[in-house]
Parts: C-alpha cells; sequence; structure tokens
C-alpha cells in the first residue's frame, strides 16, 4: 500500500497536519523506547513504522468519500454473506458450498487451520460451522465478532450520518445481517446504537416512543436466550486468558510491567512461548502502547466520529464512540490498520460531498 496511496497524496497535492505528524512522532519515540529497553531489533520498527505513514495518508485520502464507499461496500458483502448464510443453513446447501470453496486456494489460513475451526472460505463468506446449535455468519472473517465490528460501523454511518429510517433498505440488511452473527457484543453494540438512535435523531417523539417500547421488548426477549444467557455467564466466570474477562486480568498484569511505553512489536521478546491467546481489544492496546499513548488513541477515536457521524448532536457522537468500545471488548483490534485510520480521522475535516 504504502507507494499506492504516497503516489496519490502528493498527486493530489495533500498534506498532513502538524497534529498528524506530532502523533506519528510520538508513537515512533515509545516503539524506540520499547525497542531500547525490550531488547528488539530495529528492523522490527519497519512495519509499525510503514503501517503509520500509509494509515495517516490513506484517512487523508479516503475522509471526503469514506461514509459513501464503506456503507455501499459493507451493504455489498452484507446481502451476499446474509444470502450465503441462508444457504448453509441447509445440509446440501452446506455440502454444496464447502466442495467449492474447497477447491480455493486458502491465502494464508493454511498455517492456522489447525488452530480455527473455519477452515474453507468463499474469500467473502467464510463458511462456518455448528456452533452450540447455532450457525453463526461470519462474512469474510474467520470470527463472526469480527464481522459484526463493520456491521455496525455501516449502520452506525447510515442512521447517524445519512439519517436514513432505521426501516429503510440498507439498515434492515445490516440488522439481518448482523443477527446471524450472533456476537453478544455486537448485540449490545447494537442496541446502544438504537438508544442514540432514539434520543439524538430528529424523528417524531411518537416514533420515538414506539422504538423505545420495541427496544425493551427485544432486548428482554434476546437477554432470554439460551445462547446469551449462557455465552456471558461462561465468560464472566471463566478465568482464561481467552475469554474476555480473564483477558482483562491476564494484559493488567503485563500493562503494570510496562505502564507507560507498553510492549509493542516486542511483546513476544519478553513473554516468549509464555504469551497466550487474549482477545480483549481495550486492555490489548494499553499492553501495546502502555496507558498514556492507549488515553490518547481513544480519544482520537471519540474526536474521529465527526467524520462518519457528523456534528449534528455529540450524544450520537458518544453513542457511536461507546459501542465501538463495547465491540473491541472481544476482538484485538484497537491497533489494527482499520482502526488506526478511524484514529486519524480526528486530523480530518471533510465531510462527504455529492
Amino acid at each position: 500500500m504504502m507507494p499506492i496511496v504516497v503516489i496519490i497524496f502528493f498527486q493530489r497535492d495533500y498534506k498532513l497536519s502538524n497534529s498528524t505528524i506530532l502523533l506519528i512522532g510520538v508513537v515512533l519515540s515509545v516503539h524506540f523506547l520499547q525497542m531500547v529497553n525490550f531488547g528488539g531489533a530495529i528492523v522490527n520498527l519497519i512495519k509499525p513504522t510503514c503501517l503509520l505513514l500509509v494509515c495517516a495518508i490513506f484517512a487523508k485520502i479516503i475522509c471526503c468519500k469514506f461514509v459513501k464507499v464503506y456503507l455501499d461496500l459493507v451493504c455489498f458483502i452484507s446481502q451476499v454473506c446474509l444470502v450465503l448464510w441462508v444457504i448453509c443453513l441447509f445440509p446440501l446447501g452446506l455440502s454444496f458450498l464447502r466442495s467449492i470453496a474447497s477447491q480455493f486456494p486458502l491465502l494464508g489460513w493454511d498455517n492456522i487451520e489447525n488452530n480455527t475451526n473455519i477452515v474453507d472460505t468463499l474469500y467473502i463468506f467464510s463458511i462456518p460451522q455448528d456452533f452450540k446449535g447455532l450457525m453463526r455468519n461470519p462474512g469474510p472473517f474467520w470470527e463472526p465478532g469480527r464481522f459484526t465490528i463493520y456491521i455496525t460501523l455501516a449502520l452506525a454511518i447510515n442512521l447517524f450520518y445519512f439519517k436514513e429510517n432505521i426501516m429503510s433498505k440498507k439498515s434492515l440488511v445490516l440488522l439481518l445481517t448482523n443477527l446471524t452473527t450472533f456476537s453478544t457484543t455486537g448485540y449490545v453494540a447494537t442496541a446502544v446504537l438504537f438508544v442514540g438512535y432514539i434520543f439524538f435523531s430528529n424523528i417524531k417523539k411518537s416514533y420515538k416512543f414506539i422504538l423505545s417500547v420495541i427496544l425493551l421488548a427485544v432486548v428482554y426477549y434476546v437477554g432470554q436466550l439460551d445462547f446469551m444467557t449462557e455465552k456471558i455467564a461462561e465468560q464472566s466466570a471463566d478465568d482464561s486468558t481467552w475469554s474476555r474477562f480473564g483477558a482483562i486480568a491476564y494484559h493488567w498484569n503485563q500493562i503494570t510491567q510496562s505502564p507507560i511505553i507498553g510492549f509493542g512489536p516486542f511483546l513476544a521478546n519478553v513473554f516468549g512461548d509464555e504469551l497466550l491467546s487474549s482477545p480483549n481489544g481495550l486492555t490489548d492496546l494499553m499492553r501495546y502502547y502502555g496507558i498514556p499513548l492507549s488515553i490518547v488513541f481513544y480519544y482520537l477515536l471519540y474526536r474521529g466520529t465527526k467524520v462518519y457521524v457528523g456534528n449534528s448532536h455529540k450524544g450520537a457522537n458518544v453513542c457511536v464512540f461507546v459501542s465501538l468500545l463495547l465491540l473491541c471488548f472481544s476482538q484485538t483490534i484497537t491497533y489494527s490498520p482499520f482502526f488506526m485510520i478511524l484514529y486519524f480521522f480526528a486530523f480530518n475535516t471533510y465531510t462527504y460531498d455529492e
């Protein structure tokens, strides 16, 4: 991506803001301190440096068209995945899709095939397996919880930026697809969006009352479902590192060993073979960058909502921000390229122009 975005950046005569350059400088300084403190090699700084530059430039290039392109893309993927998920509900359909997917190269999946229960992929849709009696829709990802992050953000854009009705075609497609992920965090994050939509949108008061009643009824009904109560009880009681709450305790034990600068790409240098799977993006960011810089990134995540939510009502921005934090609770995505771009949106003021 580096040559492509750099060429486009200079062709369009863009410039990075002083705040963007300052953030990049601070992050690189933290990485340098991590390298010195934990005995890392300077070559390990190449990837995070390139990642920062690409994401900063990419955020500058795409911010003016992000809401439209992103929403259309996720809606298209959701429609395709929704149809393929329905096919998977039938044994013959599931076998048929697996027979097709088995003919495709795995594009890197082969090295983790033994550690995942998703083996075959149609690229835009990963073939799911039965999970406690549920056929969860993972979309193009290896994990349904990852898919729900992108869907929920697209729904927020449709409801708050474009002010589409909750019963519009795009909203319904995104809602239905989100339901098929059977993600507890996805459901909670969507409920938060609904609260924002009810209180901070310009719909009639009568509609707000009706939607409030419907939301309460849906929350109560979904909360009574076996997979919801069992999963929440299981996660809250489980102290293993791969559980959501267990990961917090595991991360915090490591964070206290380097609370200011974190461990960054040198985490394996310190803990080696003892490093365990721990899917909680909120504390994982602190483990990677340290507490001070993580707080800065979370603030930037909130500020960046102006690009894809707008500035019509601060309450809507807060709801989307809280929704994103909830989604990060179960996925280690907070220092991924996608979230890096969301952070850098804070330094861009462009809005979508028809």
